[in-house]
């Protein structure tokens, strides 16, 4: 089956993997890459997205979206990750094309009505755009297949605060209104991701398939220092990867079903509290917020064999 998607992204180096599996694997059709601010200002992750849509060659189109969040300001963005030009600051030669005039949220929006039932949406940084589209058409969310979400986390802590995971964290108004919204949501966060672990022995596998294989390990060398330094980790966590290969590959994962709330205080900001569907708890606020997927276990070593697989056979 083809998957018809809009990919929604901040790219950083996590995001490249992800972008480029997406826009080559034989099943998707990426109808459009979304940008937004997150691990780099929203210009250079539209910079960045065009570089990763030219790399692939089918002619994806760029499109601009939230340079903030909803209700904060952005105070820094991780640099000391993904480099000043969230590529590990390898300087990569400016893209030949540049992104449509239109809006993220208003392609996002007639692309769901002119196809009401067939988009798959994968967001895989801040939901500003998402929350965005939805506040300008809330009924956009009754027409959308699905919206896979590289975000949050239930039992695995967080990874910018000890509750919050970064992309919630980085706009959870956002995120709060696309938990609230009624779309199909399956939410791939920390307890997934943080199973799923891309060794320097695998990147070295991947720079010897081809052109693209060997871009992403040359603007993986910050991020490998930063996980060496601050975790000991001899590679790095696989996350934005792994909510892709969530829709293509469902099968090597497993979900509950729940209901997710997000926070915006000051101390628990961006934690996604989630109440099982079949527990019962004594606080629980029913606003009448639909039911998620929240996906909790992964067979790893699948996931990332898959990736190699895709890289080896449909990269360039």
């Amino acid at each position: 089956i083809m998957n018809n998607i809009i990919f929604d992204t901040d790219p950083g180096v996590d995001d490249a993997f992800a972008l480029l599996y997406a826009l080559n694997h034989p099943n998707i059709n990426v109808l459009g890459i979304t940008t937004v601010f997150g691990n780099v200002p929203v210009e250079t992750s539209t910079k960045n997205a065009l570089i990763l849509s030219e790399m692939a060659g089918k002619g994806t189109i760029v499109y601009q979206g939230a340079n903030k969040p909803l209700e904060r300001k952005v105070i820094n963005y991780p640099s000391f990750i993904h480099g000043q030009d969230g590529f590990g600051d390898t300087n990569h030669p400016h893209p030949k094309f540049n992104a449509s005039k239109l809006d993220a949220a208003q392609f996002i929006i007639n692309e769901i009505n002119e196809n009401s039932g067939n988009i798959n949406l994968v967001a895989v940084g801040p939901l500003t755009n998402i929350a965005n589209s939805i506040k300008q058409d809330p009924s956009i969310a009754n027409k959308v297949n699905s919206l896979l979400i590289m975000g949050g986390s239930w039992l695995a802590g967080g990874n910018i605060t000890p509750v919050a995971e970064a992309n919630i964290y980085n706009d959870p108004e956002a995120a709060e209104i696309v938990f609230k919204s009624g779309l199909p949501i399956i939410m791939v966060g920390l307890d997934v991701t943080h199973k799923v672990f891309l060794s320097q022995k695998d990147i070295d596998k991947l720079s010897s398939l081809n052109n693209s294989g060997k871009f992403l390990k040359k603007i993986s060398n910050i991020y490998m220092k930063f996980y060496k330094d601050t975790r000991n980790m001899d590679g790095c966590f696989f996350h934005d990867a792994t909510a892709v290969i969530a829709m293509t590959n469902p099968e090597f994962f497993k979900y509950k079903v729940a209901r997710v709330y997000v926070s915006q205080d000051n101390l628990t900001r961006g934690q996604t509290v989630v109440y099982l569907k079949d527990l019962k708890h004594e606080t629980e606020i029913n606003d009448n917020r639909g039911f998620v997927q929240v996906l909790y276990d992964v067979e790893s070593k699948k996931v990332i064999s898959e990736y190699l697989k895709v890289a080896k056979n449909y990269m360039h």
